[in-house]
């Protein structure tokens, strides 16, 4: 018989996902030359703190008074914002300082380690509140949150290969719309929170 709780984690796992797979996007505009090798490091990263997030909610929700778990859930969408927004700047001003076309053709912009670090935490933090919700609805959280990570690393690696068809466009003016769509998630992330 048909178990409706994968069903919702399924639909957890993707909307967890979106934020992922649109900053992947962006990365996929911004990231000269293009690699497939990027998009799989930046969907791994995706994936296990979609995967490591719910788990430590789940153990905060279980080891701790409500104290803690309304403490966090007062601040996560702060913390979101802030490193959304910190990245968004970050991609508009490395695109107008080294977006330019060179002799060579468009400037690489490379994947850092902190680049990974800064997107894996902005677009995790309300997996982490997830593991709340796993622990109230009582759902299996190891189960769960593999789950979730394999939604993840799927859809993040699609919105990465997406960015393909737009990859003709000058590097200075993608790198500006994709700071502006990673400040928005950050903004997006607030106004859900606060409204």
């Amino acid at each position: 018989m048909f178990n409706f709780a994968y069903l919702d984690i399924f639909f957890l796992g993707v909307a967890l996902a979106i934020d992922a797979m649109v900053v992947a996007f962006c990365y996929g505009l911004i990231l000269k030359p293009y690699k497939m090798s990027n998009g799989i490091k930046i969907a791994v990263t995706a994936a296990i703190f979609q995967c490591f997030m719910p788990i430590l909610g789940f153990i905060l929700s279980f080891v701790t008074a409500e104290f803690l778990d309304d403490w966090i859930t007062h601040i996560d969408h702060w913390i979101s914002f802030i490193i959304f927004a910190i990245l968004g700047l970050k991609v508009m001003k490395d695109s107008w300082n080294e977006g330019c076309d060179d002799v060579c053709g468009i400037k690489t912009q490379t994947l850092t380690i902190n680049m990974l670090l800064m997107m894996g935490i902005a677009t995790s933090i309300d997996a982490l509140c997830a593991g709340v919700i796993i622990f109230a609805q009582q759902f299996l959280i190891i189960q769960s949150a593999i789950f979730i990570g394999l939604i993840t690393f799927v859809l993040v690696l699609i919105g990465f290969m997406l960015s393909r068809v737009l990859k003709t466009l000058p590097t200075r003016y993608l790198g500006i719309v994709g700071g502006v769509v990673l400040i928005f998630l950050g903004v997006k992330v607030l106004y859900e929170h606060l409204s």
